[in-house]
């Protein structure tokens, strides 16, 4: 017989386990503070567009002064302006300066007239040299011999380097195999882009055509001994050597400096400053520069807010707009969200026909503002629609919908799809993007992968379509998170609400999405997962940081000034760990990478060999 005390206590228990359980959901409901946006942040409270470090082409003064005392890196770009905007952007992002000339004569009498200094590193547009005069290739061959590492974006015509032992001697090339091959694959070899090794290559003929754009037809160089590849073409014949295939991206080294070389066109997108910061560190007895650190999927046109298109809905997946949306789309969409560490933004379409009479819902609005909130997922705005809706007219239709249905709620970031920047600029200032402080821009074809658009606004480029992943976009990536620690990946789930066909409907596309997330940014889930709001927050303090670095021993000393805030390294080395940090904490990414998060003004870096050594 259980006694008064313990009958007692037990109901005691009982009731406060009930409690605990019951008032789980109630809680989690009350500080389910959907109806203002925690994304929303005074952009005047952070760095803007006039603390950015811009590259200072005057480099006899250095415009910001020295970094704590120390002098600044800077580049010189010889060639013309198809590869400088590429160049330069990767200086600004290392907080480099830079000189550009348009012939190695020009960079010649400036530095005889004492308007240049000695740079790190030259980077050449082979175009913009005179390879039959023997003039350019002596300076070449001096600046190699004085010590400076000298860069080729593209390689001279092939008929030029077969008529010139020199030349040929110039980038470690023993002979020309053919003037033009076609290679069937591409290798990317282990250690140059983070990532790891990748083979480009596939027997499947579906998995072909869905993948394969790398450029593959090339000349065939076989290299001098003692000539280090990276990357190189995977020949259809078998009974040709591995080590005979054509090389793609290769190193030469001389007594004091470093030649590398790039046979194609890989220089020539966005992920030519990728490549430039992964020969660095190849170049370098080690590298170490800022990154954005922030990994982000953007959902574009999600959710829908409106009844419409119901009848094709209909025949397609049995349901209207609503259960589309709710039913189909968010558990694909969660599914994937749930599987990675990338950080999530939806970009609301409140409608996307604005022609009909079928309005925004506002129940659906609180609804999904509400379960987006508690799975700490941003809702930003998208600016598309499939009607001849004005821009204007739509966000002002989207602005009154607001106001009504959630007026505390203010938007901090716009997807702007395809729209170019001057449009974009015209309408920051109406009332539906007053609060927004970055923008999310498709189809950019400049270098600049992030900046800003105005004073107070940052822009972002999305960088792959989460639907289709070629070999090309592969590298980009690669590219990208090698030089930036930064992925955009967009998920416009338009064509799944207006599907044409059964191509377009959402089951085909999510099992494409899920897939290649999964495996294409498998190596880089050690970077932080954002939404585009967070990401602002680190592009900001990544383009607003100055920094320095100096090495005695075996410890490296590395001082931040512009900013407060915890900002990221990457540290790449040859054969060395790091062995302890004080000032902040780091992450082994992969052999020899290392991810340095700073949270003071100064961090000490001590380093220990990985190379076994013994004693007899």
């Amino acid at each position: 017989m259980i006694s008064r005390r313990n009958y007692f206590a037990v109901t005691i228990v009982m009731f406060i386990i009930f409690f605990m359980f019951l008032s789980t959901g109630v809680i989690t409901e009350v500080w389910n503070d959907y109806e203002t946006n925690s994304y929303s942040e005074d952009s005047g409270e952070l760095p803007g567009k006039s603390q950015v470090y811009t590259v200072n082409r005057d480099i006899n003064r250095d415009i910001r002064g020295d970094v704590q005392g120390h002098s600044r890196d800077y580049i010189v770009y010889v060639g013309g302006k198809e590869m400088e905007e590429a160049v330069e952007v990767w200086a600004s992002y290392t907080k480099k300066n830079m000189a550009s000339y348009i012939s190695l004569t020009q960079y010649e009498q400036a530095e005889r007239r004492g308007e240049d200094r000695v740079p790190s590193m030259l980077v050449v547009d082979s175009d913009h040299v005179r390879w039959e005069e023997g003039e350019d290739l002596e300076y070449l061959e001096k600046y190699l011999d004085t010590g400076i590492d000298v860069v080729f974006c593209n390689m001279p015509d092939t008929s030029v380097i077969k008529k010139s032992r020199r030349i040929r001697k110039l980038f470690g090339i023993h002979n020309v195999k053919a003037e033009s091959t076609t290679v069937n694959g591409v290798h990317l070899y282990d250690g140059f882009l983070l990532g790891g090794e990748a083979v480009y290559l596939t027997t499947d003929k579906k998995e072909q055509k869905k993948r394969q754009d790398m450029d593959l037809t090339l000349p065939w160089y076989k290299l001098e001994a003692g000539t280090e590849v990276y990357m190189k073409g995977i020949m259809k014949e078998k009974d040709i050597e591995s080590e005979e295939y054509p090389v793609i991206i290769w190193k030469k080294n001389y007594r004091g400096a470093c030649l590398m070389a790039v046979n194609g066109r890989y220089m020539e997108d966005f992920g030519g400053i990728g490549i430039l910061s992964a020969m660095v560190a190849q170049m370098e007895l080690y590298d170490l520069y800022p990154i954005v650190n922030a990994q982000s999927m953007v959902i574009a046109d999600y959710p829908v807010l409106s009844r419409e298109n119901e009848e094709r809905l209909m025949n397609v997946y049995s349901r209207n707009m609503q259960g589309v949306v709710r039913d189909v789309l968010w558990p694909g969409i969660m599914t994937v969200y749930r599987g990675n560490k990338m950080g999530l933004s939806c970009m609301m379409a409140p409608q996307l026909n604005y022609e009909d009479e079928m309005l925004p819902d506002q129940e659906q609005l609180h609804y999904y503002a509400k379960n987006l909130n508690k799975e700490d997922t941003e809702v930003g705005l998208s600016g598309l629609n499939i009607s001849d809706t004005q821009i204007r007219e739509k966000l002002a239709a989207d602005y009154e919908f607001m106001c009504e249905a959630l007026p505390d709620y203010h938007f901090a970031s716009f997807y702007a799809g395809s729209m170019e920047e001057d449009e974009i600029k015209a309408i920051m200032a109406e009332d539906a993007l007053a609060s927004v402080r970055t923008v999310i821009e498709k189809d950019r074809k400049d270098d600049e992968i992030v900046g800003y658009l105005t004073e107070r606004a940052t822009k972002q480029k999305v960088l792959s379509d989460g639907f289709t992943h070629t070999y090309r976009d592969d590298l980009r990536i690669r590219c990208v998170e090698t030089m930036l620690g930064y992925t955009n990946i967009l998920i416009d789930v338009t064509d799944a609400v207006y599907p044409e066909d059964e191509a377009d409907s959402w089951e085909k596309l999510a099992e494409d999405l899920n897939w290649n997330i999964q495996n294409y940014w498998k190596g880089f889930r050690e970077f932080q997962g954002a939404t585009a709001s967070e990401s602002d927050e680190y592009i900001r303090r990544f383009l607003a940081l100055d920094y320095s670095q100096q090495r005695e021993g075996k410890e490296i000393r590395l001082q931040v000034t512009g900013i407060q805030e915890p900002v990221w390294f990457i540290l790449r080395t040859h054969n060395e760990e790091i062995d302890r940090m004080e000032g902040g904490f780091y992450t082994k990414l992969e052999d020899d990478v290392f991810l340095l998060e700073l949270e003071e003004a100064e961090a000490v870096i001590t380093m220990k060999s990985t190379v076994l050594t013994y004693e007899y």
